[in-house]
């Protein structure tokens, strides 16, 4: 009987000590980007010295502060008026023009190097897409 009550005592304390376990639940924290549109009209563009075929915009963007300039990612993609369902990510050549970007904080510059006299995307207006996404500084 003595083992009998042992045996039940044991049990029951086990299964009080396993029960009282909490669970612990992870927080990620979530950064998310933010995206922001701009259109681009053809008197915008600025030729890089006559007959280059280089062409520059300047976008203003207050948005692109230190912090996502430091440790965040700025992508930009390109809506062109013949092809309004779809964006082009760039860096990328598209109907024989090179389209790629830099940026600082405050500014993005959108380029187009035109490779052929028939390209004529600059021509018309493009909607920019320029997406900011915020990230942790990983250290260096």
């Amino acid at each position: 009987m003595k083992k009998i009550l042992l045996a039940l005592a044991i049990g029951s304390i086990s299964l009080l000590t396993l029960n009282s376990c909490t669970k612990e639940y992870i927080t990620n924290n979530f950064l998310p980007g933010i995206t922001y549109t701009h259109t681009i009209q053809p008197g915008d563009w600025v030729e890089d010295g006559v007959g280059s075929g280089v062409y520059a915009v300047d976008i203003p963007f207050p948005e692109l502060d230190a912090q996502y300039y430091n440790f965040g990612t700025t992508q930009v993609a390109l809506e062109f008026a013949n092809s309004s369902t779809a964006f082009d990510a760039i860096p990328a050549t598209i109907r024989e023009t090179h389209y790629s970007f830099s940026y600082q904080v405050g500014l993005v510059t959108i380029f187009a190097e035109t490779r052929s006299p028939e390209a004529d995307d600059i021509d018309r207006p493009i909607v920019v897409k320029i997406t900011l996404t915020d990230a942790d500084n990983g250290g260096n």
